[in-house]
């Protein structure tokens, strides 16, 4: 139920209105390098769409997805850094304490007004997105671009926290504009889940749902992973 104090509440329906059951697929957002297993997971879940009565068109790239995660890096990391350092090292999580090291050489040089930029900014971003996805109500993106990573990648070094941080392009940039996506498995690959991303616009997680319900019908039931192996 409504609450006044919830500054944030929205009266948004569970079901939005009724849209065109239309589609983009984007392979490579921004030049993203993909391993072939996640491609072909992307092409997969199209054609399950089109299957399930979706029109889906393939594009080349999306409204400005490296800007955004530029904009969600400096709004993580503008300000209170030192204080976010000093805490992780009394806490003393090796994982924490590795992507502090990481990421401090991105803070050194941000201006004293970084965050005001940002958020200027990502207005402006926030307003091509909400005009491409009333044209694609639902959008295909790389949940990462590679398979499952071996445990504690990104605690190897700078080679391996840049991989992970490349690698997860996606999942940095649209949160930044508080876009909603989900997450579908459709297949198994060497042991390890590989799916797509469904991206609607905000308050349209009803798209998301109905497109990967759409999508999982149409595939094989995917067994749980053993962790442990």
């Amino acid at each position: 139920a409504p609450d006044l104090r919830d500054p944030w509440y929205v009266p948004v329906p569970i079901d939005g209105p009724a849209v065109p059951k239309r589609a983009a697929l984007c392979v490579r957002p921004r030049g993203l390098e993909v391993v072939p297993e996640v491609e072909a997971a992307l092409r997969d879940a199209a054609r399950r769409l089109v299957d399930a009565g979706w029109t889906v068109d393939e594009i080349d790239d999306t409204p400005p997805m490296r800007e955004a995660a530029l904009l969600q890096e400096q709004l993580w990391l503008g300000d209170g850094f030192d204080a976010l350092a000093n805490a992780v090292e009394s806490d003393g999580d090796p994982g924490a304490a590795a992507v502090i090291a990481a990421v401090r050489g991105k803070v050194r040089d941000l201006p004293a007004d970084v965050i005001s930029r940002a958020l200027v900014r990502r207005t402006t971003l926030t307003r091509q997105w909400r005009l491409f996805l009333d044209d694609y109500p639902v959008l295909l993106l790389p949940v990462s671009s590679e398979l499952p990573f071996p445990d504690d990648l990104d605690r190897q070094g700078p080679e391996g926290f840049e991989r992970v941080w490349e690698a997860q392009l996606t999942l940095r940039a649209l949160p930044a504009m508080g876009l909603p996506g989900l997450a579908v498995t459709t297949a198994i690959v060497n042991d390890v889940p590989v799916g797509v991303q469904v991206v609607a616009a905000h308050h349209r997680e009803d798209l998301c749902l109905l497109a990967g319900r759409d999508i999982e019908a149409r595939g094989v039931p995917i067994v749980a992973i053993d962790s442990a192996r």
